[in-house]
């Protein structure tokens, strides 16, 4: 199958004389958003293409990876009045039109090569291949979307931070996408901590609705270039997430990741008997930010009782200490002393909307699980075991 392809890239475009002229802007945010699916390396090196279809003044350009793939459709001018298809090199072609002029771009094709000219007198030329092997998108035929406000989405791509980078458990490095009651929820983990965002997404037939895990860097990174749209329709099939952004014309398929997902639920239920500290979130966390300055084991920093109720945290190394009582912040008698991953903990302060002003620590003992809440925001949980 891979020699096979390697010898169709070789043979001549069918696209002869297919032209259109484009503002750069436009293109540009085109193949930004592209540019986030295509593989940097792949066995099939036809998908190191984009894919370019002219149909009439329309212009659908394609990108697709072994896991993901994107179409967007963009409104052109066919100078050349007639359709055709094409693949565009994606490296040196984004690369080239993000350091031309703004303005008008204008593409076509002659003899196998697409030549670009910009400015007054400008030109450049790409060789191009033919698109007749090239993959064809899943089917969106039957499928029923949900509209998800971006804000939600957002949220839900926050638990990136909180999956798994070990490759050997590739179910981990996913968001798992699930329906708490009617709502739509986000989940992560690696094992160590637990990102749990619950939306006031409410799921059409909920007993129909099909969960799934989605890698988690791809999602997030796919959810950052839809940064001017409101909302966006979502769904989920057997085997792909589908996001369609009406604003920009794109719909994103996300192939989901195998496997079953850790039933992490009962984890999330915070228990009735806790130690409850509440901090100021900005301050705790310019706290920890200063002691990631030392080069302590795990990142390891302590949480105390102060004499005057207040949070002192202490972080240490081989070389220096520090010590800060937390303004503000107020904590039970009761809690003994308790050791965190500081980083993992700016972690969690992150997940929270703008305007948090406190974070809730529900501690349940010092090796056991505590429980991250934020004031007025019922929607996320965050779960983290001590440091030993």
């Amino acid at each position: 199958m891979a020699k096979a392809v390697e010898e169709r890239v070789t043979t001549a475009v069918k696209a002869e004389g297919v032209s259109f002229t484009v503002d750069h802007e436009a293109i540009m945010n085109v193949l930004t958003t592209c540019s986030k699916v295509v593989p940097r390396s792949s066995v099939v090196p036809i998908l190191k293409c984009i894919k370019f279809d002219l149909n009439k003044d329309v212009l659908f350009v394609t990108a697709m990876s072994d896991s993901q793939s994107v179409i967007v459709k963009l409104q052109v001018e066919n100078t050349g009045n007639q359709d055709g298809s094409y693949l565009f090199p994606s490296r040196e072609g984004i690369e080239l039109v993000k350091r031309l002029p703004s303005g008008s771009l204008s593409f076509s094709v002659n003899e196998a090569s697409v030549r670009i000219s910009y400015g007054n007198n400008g030109s450049a030329s790409l060789k191009v291949l033919d698109p007749d092997e090239y993959p064809q998108l899943p089917s969106v035929a039957g499928v029923k979307f949900v509209p998800v406000p971006m804000d939600a989405l957002r949220k839900g791509a926050a638990a990136q931070r909180f999956a798994s980078t070990d490759s050997s458990t590739a179910i981990l490095c996913g968001i798992n996408i699930r329906k708490v009651e009617d709502k739509l929820g986000f989940t992560a983990t690696n094992r160590h901590r637990i990102y749990d965002f619950v939306s006031d997404v409410k799921i059409p037939n909920p007993d129909e609705f099909r969960g799934g895990v989605i890698d988690a860097i791809n999602f997030k990174s796919i959810v950052d270039t839809f940064r001017t749209s409101e909302r966006i329709d979502f769904a989920v099939t057997d085997h792909h997430l589908i996001l369609r952004d009406r604003s920009s014309n794109s719909v994103y398929f996300g192939r989901l990741v195998e496997g079953s997902y850790p039933d992490i639920a009962k984890l999330c239920e915070m228990p009735e008997q806790s130690c409850l500290a509440r901090i100021p979130l900005g301050r705790l966390d310019e706290t920890l930010n200063r002691m990631l300055s030392l080069e302590s084991e795990n990142h390891r920093v302590y949480f105390l009782h102060g004499d005057n109720g207040e949070l002192v945290v202490k972080s240490e190394s081989h070389t220096g200490e520090i010590v800060e009582s937390i303004e503000g912040s107020v904590v039970d008698k009761s809690m003994g002393m308790i050791r965190f991953n500081a980083r993992y903990l700016r972690d969690a302060l992150s997940a929270s909307d703008r305007d948090v002003n406190d974070v809730l620590f529900n501690i349940t003992g010092q090796s056991t699980p505590s429980y991250i809440t934020y004031d007025g925001d019922p929607s996320v949980l965050n779960v983290v075991l001590p440091v030993r």
